[in-house]
């Protein structure tokens, strides 16, 4: 399970910065090693104190195993044939790293990895840099995985992912004021990016829109909506219109009751916590003048949202693909070559496909043993001609397998329906009593 993360303790804080400014497919900086940590222990101090207004550490951990917990769970009962599944916290830059959590797999043998960015959607400077990280644990130790490797590395439009938020910002909409509801404005808000990333071709503003549309299609356009950006540092262009500042704006054209969204964030850290609740929700919005103003709750410890991670693995595991089509896309503009190695890295990964087992009863196939046309009885279900005297079989889910020759294996889970063959194909409805 791939993520920032963020320090669980104000000791913390400055390893955190220190190992965020040396990332350099995070941004670049000139005299990177020698600036990133000037920068790291000169803002310490501020974001310590950040840090102890929300409680003197970052929760993304405690809810990222609340999370993993409640997949895995489900993902066994899903999935049997793949289980027993195990999650793994991979942070980029606190602990546990990506590269600690590599190794503790290797350690526990594991066979068949799956890299699960949990950034809904994808940008090079977040799950790009989580997966660069992977191809350079290997990439140095000059070894290949010892692990079958897939990534899941984008979800905007899961439609579990669209009902949670869709349920939070209903929940939210519905403490608003009745005679304000459907005056609220609603803020969906992203961590921002510089534009020299995003026109090199970053699909990351492109993805976080259509998370926003499908939850407003859910919502039946409900409300009055914008898309805005936050967390900008620095001087630099970055994507805007920036949070605080359509804070503001809306303040000065008369509306005055707002919800903020978090839409890129599956998890409460600082970005929430601090940024959207202290400094705009109320700082800010006292300063402006604001009637009401709410923040819907982050996914959290929703079980629905456990069960949309459960999904998500559980199909990924069904498709046997290495990644997304997207993935293989650079952007147009790229200037990182290491995201070209890494890419390469993960679509030359072997896999075997994840196939349920054969039920024992089936191993030897019977062969049908036909009684003479006259005996021949029509099946009810599929009126096709039922030859009878056929030994019976365990209770199998449906799986018509057209073409295949007599006693052909088959494949499925049980669905309590009682199968009987049927000329070349097996069929799972139940046999009328007649």
């Amino acid at each position: 399970m791939l993520n920032m993360g963020g320090p669980e303790r104000l000791d913390d804080v400055h390893d955190f910065l220190l190992r965020l400014f040396l990332d350099r497919d995070l941004m670049t900086l000139p005299a990177q090693n020698q600036l990133a940590p000037l920068i790291a222990k000169r803002r310490t101090p501020k974001i310590q104190e950040q840090y102890s207004r929300i409680g003197g550490g970052s929760p993304i951990k405690k809810w990222t195993a609340v999370q993993g917990e409640g997949m895995v769970k489900l993902l066994d009962s899903m999935s049997p044939h793949t289980a027993p599944h195990k999650y793994y916290i991979g942070f980029r830059y606190v602990h546990p790293l990506t590269e600690e959590a590599i190794a503790d797999m290797e350690r526990d043998g594991i066979e068949r990895a799956v890299a699960f960015t949990q950034y809904p959607q994808y940008s090079c400077s977040t799950t790009g840099s989580s997966l660069n990280a992977i191809y350079r644990y290997y990439n140095e130790k000059g070894e290949k995985p010892k692990m079958k490797w897939s990534i899941i590395d984008r979800w905007p439009t899961h439609p579990l992912l669209i009902q949670c938020f869709a349920d939070h910002i209903q929940k939210e909409l519905n403490l608003f004021p009745p005679d304000k509801r459907k005056e609220v404005v609603i803020l969906f808000s992203a961590h921002s990016l510089p534009m020299s990333v995003v026109n090199r071709g970053d699909p990351y503003p492109q993805e976080v829109g259509a998370t926003v549309q499908r939850v407003m299609e859910k919502l039946n356009y409900s409300n009055p909506y914008r898309l805005v950006w936050q967390s900008k540092v620095g001087p630099m262009p970055w994507l805007g219109p920036q949070t605080d500042e359509t804070i503001k704006g809306l303040c000065q054209r008369g509306k005055r009751n707002m919800l903020l969204v978090p839409i890129a964030f599956t998890s409460d850290h600082i970005e929430t916590l601090y940024e959207l609740d202290i400094e705009y929700a109320q700082v800010l919005a006292s300063e402006c003048g604001v009637e009401n103003i709410r923040r819907a709750e982050s996914l959290n410890g929703n079980p629905l949202f456990s069960k949309a991670l459960a999904d998500l693995v559980c199909s990924h595991l069904q498709s046997n693909e290495v990644c997304s089509r997207q993935l293989t896309l650079c952007c147009p503009l790229c200037v990182n070559p290491v995201c070209r190695e890494s890419k390469a890295f993960f679509s030359s990964q072997p896999l075997v496909r994840q196939i349920p087992p054969v039920p024992e009863p089936l191993q030897r196939p019977v062969p049908l043993r036909k009684k003479s046309s006259s005996t021949l009885r029509a099946c009810a279900c599929c009126r096709e001609p039922e030859a009878s005297l056929v030994p019976p079989l365990p209770p199998l889910g449906l799986c018509s397998l057209p073409g295949q020759e007599e006693g052909a294996q088959m494949s499925s889970l049980s669905t309590g329906l009682t199968p009987h063959w049927t000329n070349n194909l097996l069929c799972s409805t139940s046999l009328p009593d007649t």
